[in-house]
């Protein structure tokens, strides 16, 4: 007997897939940007940075440069050591020293650090005696730096943490959207192509309508909507009235104007796919219109519709960025790929990479995706696989 084992649908497709070493690639880019925008508050945890924290007099600072902290940081950075250990010892040698005769004991900490530069505060706090914190101290003190690995921007915050939280963003708003745009498109376009008729005509005319209009134009009006005064007595005011209402409102916006092409391409495979004969036997059988939609034809549109998904998610970055770019999409000081390019527009003489480190991602990115739905393209295409 034969040894040969039938492989599963799911096997053929990635070993399809892997063929394409682009997308498989991008593949990659993909998950190291999302682990990199999960990982963003332990990074600015670990880095002592935050994407708002401004410092004016440290402007333009070229890439690779290490600064002191600012006196918030060092005032932050203090609070939370002054939560965790006892430092009464340390505060009652500093004042039996005399330090700051006219400061406060609660404050000698902070005035200590705040007007002795890094050096000269670690032979202070040397050659003091031993109690049981000193190394903790010590290790603080050394730690009172900043490393800016891609600078500064002209507000003086640090390029590097602003672009991992544009990351977060722009992949949210961009995934988000895919997501949202796939669903609404699946249900209209299931229903005008199993039901047809007035239904049919009802949907895709106004399917049609909306592809008929610049896209690009109607979300710069739209986007310009105040929808927070909108819905200002209504409960959805408690999703606007906060920090992430651009963000929402982008989210919103790209939503309504991002399923039309989904939905005819699901139309259109469902119209090819309702004559089929186990089809017409469910039907034959009583199957219900609802679980002949759910269990039999749904399923049968799932694989263009993972490349419509990959597509629509380049695309709503895309649109973000020009949004945000205009100043119309994401607000500061909520940082985002878009907003980033828009602050960089005026600086492009003084500091270009402002401009082409977003501009990069964003490239990258958007590329990344349409490789990716390039890649499931000729895995899930049945003319292409190879038996």
């Amino acid at each position: 007997m034969s040894d040969f084992k039938p492989k599963k649908l799911w096997q053929i497709v990635w070993e399809q897939f892997k063929e394409h070493r682009l997308a498989l690639i991008s593949v990659c880019i993909i998950v190291f940007l999302l682990m990199l925008s999960l990982a963003a508050p332990l990074i600015s945890k670990v880095s002592g940075l935050h994407p708002d924290q401004q410092n004016v007099f440290h402007r333009f600072v070229p890439m690779g440069t290490r600064l002191p902290f600012s006196s918030i940081a060092k005032e932050r950075s203090l609070d939370r050591f002054l939560k965790e250990y006892d430092l009464e010892a340390f505060i009652n040698y500093f004042e039996t020293q005399r330090f700051f005769p006219e400061t406060p004991r609660e404050d000698l900490i902070y005035e200590l650090f705040e007007t002795h530069q890094q050096d000269e505060l670690l032979t202070i706090l040397s050659a003091m005696p031993d109690y049981p914190h000193k190394l903790e101290l010590l290790k603080l003190a050394k730690s009172q730096t900043t490393f800016h690995l891609l600078g500064t921007d002209e507000l003086g915050r640090d390029v590097f943490i602003r672009l991992i939280y544009g990351t977060r963003v722009s992949l949210s708003v961009g995934i988000l959207v895919a997501f949202a745009a796939a669903f609404i498109g699946l249900v209209i376009g299931s229903l005008a192509g199993f039901y047809g008729g007035i239904l049919d005509a009802a949907l895709m005319r106004f399917t049609d309508s909306l592809l008929s209009l610049p896209l690009l134009v109607v979300l710069i009006v739209v986007s310009a909507i105040d929808l927070a005064k909108l819905v200002e007595h209504t409960p959805l005011s408690f999703f606007l009235g906060n920090e992430n209402e651009s963000m929402i409102k982008m989210i919103l916006i790209l939503c309504l104007f991002s399923w039309m092409q989904v939905a005819r391409l699901v139309r259109g495979s469902i119209l090819s796919l309702k004559e089929q004969e186990f089809i017409l036997a469910a039907k034959t059988l009583g199957a219900r219109d609802h679980l002949i939609i759910l269990q039999h034809i749904v399923p049968n549109v799932i694989a263009p519709l993972l490349v419509a998904v990959t597509l629509g998610v380049g695309n709503s970055i895309l649109f973000e960025a020009a949004l945000s770019f205009l100043g119309l999409g994401i607000q500061p000081p909520t940082p985002s790929w878009g907003n980033m390019l828009n602050n960089a527009q005026e600086m492009l003489q003084h500091a270009p990479m402002l401009a082409i480190l977003p501009g990069l991602f964003i490239l990258v990115t958007v590329m990344s995706f349409n490789y990716i739905g390039d890649g499931l393209q000729d895995a899930i295409d049945p003319k292409a696989i190879k038996r």
